[in-house]
């Protein structure tokens, strides 16, 4: 009996080290701690209400991406509407730009929101380019994310834009679904922020192994009507709540999903890039991140 005493430690621990070293199969890969559905909040011109919105998301621990028109900082301006009234903006300073946007990724906009269909290819260029090198001086942030302005792109102005280094484009041509684009420099969101009530509790009961996002794009001035600001809290404190989404910057999902890309599988060994992210995989015996340079040997 008392050597059953010493030996029963020896006999759990060896036990422990067998399991530990056990293969597991690769089942899907996942967003990181295991999370399948992902939240892109995306708001475009860089108006004064952004001060508000940026709280209320840094309130419910949620990430935006804030799509700037970076020659626009610290002035006011009209922008005459279809039915013919004159919508007045004021701009954020340029020197607020890092509190305000602390949280949260700084994206491009063009440089004065000019519409990409009406002009030039160069002007095109230079929209952006002047955009992007405005925000980086600005902020000492690497600028890889941009929204059209007015949503206005194509195939041609998408590999125009992709010229430039940034990784993703967004549009405002509504999917109402979950799903990814097959094109990053055209990404069209799942909805405006007008209907994301509409569609939360759907994604909230989603239930699948496949990634997928809840894309929600909107401008902060247009929630100066109150109903609309009202329905935008609700939204935040509800999503917010969600244990089970990965509340992110359009940036960071775009290099998670190219990091994706890169892994590699042969055989029965799952490799990541030493020069990659880590990233999470779902397999048979738990949830595992495989950090850049690692490999995992899985079940023959």
């Amino acid at each position: 009996m008392k050597n059953l005493r010493y030996l029963l430690p020896l006999v759990i621990c060896l036990t422990l080290l067998i399991s530990c070293n056990e293969k597991s199969s690769f089942v899907s890969f996942t967003y990181p701690e295991g999370k399948t559905k992902a939240l892109v909040l995306s708001y475009d011109d860089g108006a004064i209400e952004d001060i508000q919105l940026a709280k209320l998301f840094d309130d419910n621990k949620l990430i935006g991406t804030f799509n700037l028109n970076s020659k626009y900082f610290s002035t006011t301006r009209g922008w005459p509407q279809q039915n013919g009234d004159t919508i007045y903006q004021r701009y954020i300073p340029k020197d607020s730009l890092l509190i305000i946007y602390k949280n949260h990724e700084i994206a491009a906009h063009g440089a004065y929101h000019k519409n990409f269909f009406d002009i030039s290819d160069e002007e095109i260029l230079e929209e952006l380019n002047t955009d992007i090198e405005l925000l980086e001086k600005f902020t000492n942030r690497k600028v890889i994310s941009m929204a059209y302005p007015f949503g206005n792109a194509n195939d041609s102005i998408a590999k125009l834009v992709g010229s430039t280094g940034l990784l993703n484009g967004r549009t405002i041509a509504d999917t109402f679904a979950f799903g990814f684009p097959e094109n990053d420099m055209l990404w069209h969101p799942t909805c405006h922020d007008s209907k994301a009530l509409n569609y939360l509790d759907a994604y909230l009961n989603l239930n699948q192994q496949e990634l997928s996002v809840f894309y929600v794009w909107g401008h902060s001035w247009e929630l100066k009507d109150e109903t609309r600001w009202n329905n935008m809290v609700t939204f935040c404190k509800k999503i917010g709540q969600s244990r089970d989404i990965w509340s992110v910057s359009h940036g960071e999902l775009t290099t998670y999903k190219l990091a994706l890309d890169q892994i590699q599988m042969e055989g029965n060994q799952i490799s990541n890039p030493s020069e990659s992210l880590s990233v999470w995989l779902k397999l048979t015996n738990g949830i595992k991140e495989l950090k850049p340079g690692a490999s995992i040997l899985l079940n023959p």
